[in-house]
């Protein structure tokens, strides 16, 4: 987790919130372990995420670790 702070936190990003995924009331989620909610400034910054510091160790720990994931972008909701 700290990896993905700290790259997150490199394009002016945070992690909001992360949660165990403990069950699904509609709709399929068998295998999601874990939901994380990321704010990131812009989407200019989202996609410079791949070139932020620690970003290299950050996506091979998610190549290891990750089967799936979605990735959704929302509007700001503040």
């Amino acid at each position: 987790m700290e990896s993905i702070s700290y790259s997150v936190g490199e394009v002016g990003g945070s992690v909001l919130w992360r949660s165990p995924v403990r069950g699904s009331v509609v709709g399929d989620l068998e295998g999601f372990h874990e939901v994380l909610a990321v704010w990131y400034p812009s989407h200019k910054a989202f996609l410079e995420l791949p070139n932020a510091d620690g970003a290299r160790e950050m996506f091979r720990y998610r190549r290891t670790c990750v089967e799936e994931a979605h990735i959704l972008e929302l509007p700001d909701i503040s």
